[in-house]
């Protein structure tokens, strides 16, 4: 199936960075100290491939790259798609030709970011969390929703923010499913510009609706359960029942990014040690769980399809959380917010800490409050939330689980670049 694609701002970007090393910051040109005629020093383009940016003014101005922006852990950095289209002999190529990828005549592989699709027509629901210490504006293309009274297509993040009222009608209104943009592929990015170029945009894909002539097929089709991937998974539990939840925080090799290699002419995975959260299915599973066997489960293919746990709740269910921590060297645990608990299950304390080789440690929660919230470390908290100890709860109503049709979660996050770059020792540097 063919999508039509939407341009943005972006391929000005892109394009324009083509020309300059140090992008479109400004127009002045760089001397061969590599500073611009205003004093600030310019980017190079192994910079501008890695998040980096330029901070400060005149003589104190620096480059700083301690963080790579990514949507929940994976980054599609368009500068190393930029490289291999030109390789190909596209010398100039359009923001439709670096998003899209994946069908047999493309150069290009789909995007790790995760595509997020919809019937056109079929109740929607983006949220979206940030993670890591920079602000981030979440945009859709060719939709709009209710921001209180207000339609609105943009929402800034700070810190630890989640917003979770992007709601609308797929290809349609925010209140009405007739048929306003469309089928086809929608890019969501951080509406900063050198976040979205370096690594944090994705697809959201609307797929023709029900009883349609052509129809969705492979991984545009929903599964035998009529769900897409990266869908937030039903809500557990109800008003007044109580369930055990068992999960693992643990180093596993994670695909996070691509890049591009002349030598072989080709996009390779860059594969890092994330450290998960991962939920196991039952007790003797989670008792039974050790670092090898997920390594080894994670190496054999869920490397490349892993998402990030989402703890869906319906309101009013009390939720007791095991948490066992298979790292060799870092504590874990697991902090939340919007749901009521007593100190002990707060994550912070020494009796919900769970240390390398320790016992496990047990939090109950009752989710009590309609809402998307974050989940998570707050052992060894910049280190483990940058590479990837992060994760969310969902607690629905009877209404919304009614209302909403295709419902999301997008994670803005800020990795550490010493992690990237391979370092086993992230320090957070990077100046």
């Amino acid at each position: 199936m063919k999508y039509a694609t939407h341009r943005s701002e972006l391929a000005r970007f892109v394009a324009c960075a083509a020309l300059v090393a140090g992008g479109c910051a400004d127009d002045h040109e760089a001397d061969d100290d590599g500073h611009t005629e205003a004093g600030h020093p310019a980017l190079t383009w192994d910079e501008l491939a890695l998040g980096c940016s330029v901070m400060g003014e005149g003589e104190q101005a620096h480059v700083m790259c301690n963080h790579g922006h990514a949507l929940n852990l994976r980054n599609e950095n368009l500068w190393e798609r930029w490289r291999l289209l030109q390789s190909k002999g596209i010398v100039q190529p359009n923001e439709a030709q670096l998003m899209h990828g994946g069908q047999s005549h493309d150069p290009l592989p789909p995007p790790l970011t995760p595509t997020l699709r919809a019937r056109l027509g079929e109740r929607v629901r983006i949220r979206a969390a940030s993670y890591g210490p920079q602000f981030h504006t979440f945009h859709v293309h060719g939709h709009l929703w209710k921001d209180g009274t207000k339609a609105a297509d943009t929402k800034t993040l700070g810190p630890a923010e989640v917003y979770d009222l992007a709601e609308f009608h797929a290809g349609a209104g925010i209140d009405d499913p007739t048929e306003r943009a469309g089928v086809g592929d929608w890019m969501y990015h951080c509406h900063v510009e050198t976040h979205a170029v370096t690594g944090m945009w994705g697809i959201f894909r609307v797929l023709p609706a029900p009883g349609a002539k052509e129809q969705p097929v492979g991984d545009d089709a929903p599964n035998a359960a009529g769900r897409f991937a990266h869908e937030v998974p039903p809500p557990l539990g109800g008003p007044g029942q109580k369930l055990t939840v068992h999960v693992v925080a643990a180093e596993v090799p994670l695909v996070v990014a691509r890049s591009f290699v002349p030598a072989t002419g080709k996009l390779v995975d860059v594969v890092r040690k994330a450290r998960l959260y991962i939920p196991m299915p039952d007790e003797a599973s989670w008792q039974a769980a050790t670092a090898a066997d997920l390594t080894a489960r994670f190496a054999a293919g869920e490397k490349s399809t892993h998402s990030a746990w989402i703890l869906s709740l319906r309101k009013g269910t009390e939720v007791t959380v095991k948490l066992r921590n298979l790292m060799p060297d870092v504590p874990a645990s697991l902090h939340p917010h919007g749901v009521a608990y007593k100190v002990e299950s707060d994550g912070t304390m020494e009796v919900s800490m769970a240390m390398p080789g320790g016992k496990p440690t047990v939090s109950t929660w009752t989710a009590d409050t309609v809402g998307t919230w974050p989940l998570h470390d707050h052992a060894r908290q910049v280190e483990n939330i940058g590479r990837g100890l992060f994760s969310a709860i969902v607690v629905k109503d009877d209404a919304e689980i009614a209302a909403i049709q295709r419902d999301y979660l997008v994670i803005f996050h800020d990795y550490d670049m010493d992690w990237m770059m391979g370092s086993a020792t992230p320090i957070g540097g990077g100046h």
